[in-house]
């Protein structure tokens, strides 16, 4: 069963993997020569120069101009594919310290002229937006993990099915920005007690297994052989023992490079000899970054999913940035998984709760014990509101940050009170449209559940003609 999407949620899926780059524009610059006879160029001078007397409007256009700075949204997609900022989803507090920062980040550029038109208002708030903007949650994702909920039903694609075996693979990314710090801990550290307790969650009759990459040598440059190469497999495939996995754990720590295409290929050699006939292979590949050892990860998983190992390769971009997030998207999109980001470690428990639970669903229809579809509708439903919730938080959250900037501008001195108040109204604007972009998103994700939830009542019908 496909799950239908309406026209905006089609434009999304087909623009999604965009980098989202605006066309560069020339920037362009007006000369203006003076009528006074000093500025007359005559025959007789030596050294003749033609003097340009360029305007206080003109410098401060031609200085934005030149900065090729994105534009503001003006459809849902465009929210979609905003990306964070400078300040890389972070908001600008009331502290001395988070004011010096946006100073910083905003530079040398000149304070806008009292006569400032209106063009060069929106450039400056575009500026402003290119510093503070907070990326937005996908949709897309929502409508993967309601495939991935409403169609993981063994009538509906049989890579599904709970099959004799059941094979479970946790592909880390170990490379260096892993060591990052996500509340009060590393990346790595929340990674590691997430995956260990859902492995041991899994089903007692699954064979479990750990693969890491990038967990030897350093970010340096002379290193990124050694550290591309560092692809290791480091609970091997069996049945799950805790304290041989704590063990597993304790033997890496975040070092070096990301090659996920390696990894993709070394996974894939391991599961050789495990078909889909006989076995359910499910993977999961949690990385924060984007591919640095040269490798074509989206190629690999394509050719992956499509061997007869039929694995399920779903991804998790841990606190993973724009850039990195489109790359880890086109991987599970051509793997035909779910893709997911992340925040913290309660996001990635979730995610793995997700799965267990409906591991444990497709056991039990296996042996003809579910007969009702409550528990999708609810999983889809938690799904919509938490998006709905995060979209709206973090319109809300950029838009106070923007007001913050433009009062620390006024106190500098770099705007007027008049533009002040002009810049927020601008502000006030794109916030108002993203509110709507949200709401819009909403509805129509609530719609596709509805159709997709009603679809069920007759698939299972179908998939029990005689009552079982």
């Amino acid at each position: 069963m496909k799950i239908r999407l309406g026209p905006l949620a089609m434009a999304i899926a087909a623009t999604i993997f965009l980098t989202g780059c605006q066309e560069d524009e020339e920037a362009k610059t007006e000369t203006v020569t003076s009528p006074s006879t000093e500025n007359v160029v005559t025959e007789d001078e030596e050294t003749p120069e033609t003097l340009e007397v360029v305007s206080e409007e003109e410098s401060i256009l031609a200085e934005l101009e030149e900065m090729d700075l994105p534009e503001i949204p003006t459809v849902p997609q465009d929210y979609v594919q905003q990306g964070a900022g400078l300040l890389n989803n972070e908001t600008i507090g009331n502290s001395e310290e988070a004011h010096a920062n946006f100073l910083k980040l905003f530079g040398d550029v000149s304070p806008l002229p009292e006569n400032a038109t209106q063009e060069e208002l929106e450039l400056y708030y575009r500026y402003i937006y290119n510093i503070t903007r907070i990326s937005l949650p996908d949709p897309s994702s929502v409508l993967d993990a309601a495939q991935f909920d409403m169609e993981g039903m063994p009538v509906a694609d049989p890579r599904y099915k709970f099959k004799e075996n059941y094979n479970l693979e946790i592909i880390l990314d170990a490379s260096g920005s892993m060591r990052a710090d996500a509340g009060g801990e590393t990346r790595m550290a929340q990674a590691k007690r997430e995956i260990q307790n859902f492995l041991a969650s899994a089903p007692e009759e699954a064979n479990v297994s750990l693969r890491v990459y990038g967990h030897k040598g350093t970010g340096n440059s002379s290193d990124k052989a050694m550290s591309c190469g560092a692809i290791e497999e480091v609970y091997e495939r069996g049945p799950y023992d805790e304290a041989a996995f704590q063990q597993a754990m304790n033997q890496f720590e975040p070092a070096g490079w990301t090659p996920i295409a390696g990894a993709l290929e070394s996974a894939a050699k391991s599961f050789e000899g495990l078909d889909g006939e006989t076995n359910t292979n499910l993977i999961y590949l949690v990385s924060d970054g984007i591919e640095t050892c040269d490798g074509d990860p989206v190629t690999v998983a394509k050719s992956f999913a499509g061997s007869n190992i039929s694995p399920i390769i779903n991804v998790i971009g841990f606190n993973a940035d724009s850039k990195a997030q489109q790359q880890l998207k086109e991987v599970a999109k051509e793997a035909n998984g779910t893709y997911t980001n992340v925040q913290n470690a309660e996001g990635l428990r979730n995610e793995f709760e997700r799965t267990e639970e409906i591991l444990q669903k497709w056991k039990q229809w296996s042996v003809g014990a579910i007969n009702d579809k409550n528990w999708r509708d609810v999983h889809a439903t938690n799904d919509i509101n938490e998006f709905s919730v995060d979209w709206m938080n973090n319109v809300r959250a950029q838009v106070t940050s923007e007001y913050v900037a433009i009062d620390i501008l006024f106190d500098e001195e770099m705007i007027t009170y008049d533009q002040l108040r002009a810049l927020k109204d601008l502000a006030t604007a794109n916030f108002k449209q993203g509110q709507e972009a949200g709401k819009n998103f909403y509805e129509e994700l609530k719609q596709i559940k509805e159709e997709g939830i009603e679809g069920m009542d007759q698939l299972i019908k179908e998939s029990r003609p005689d009552g079982e």
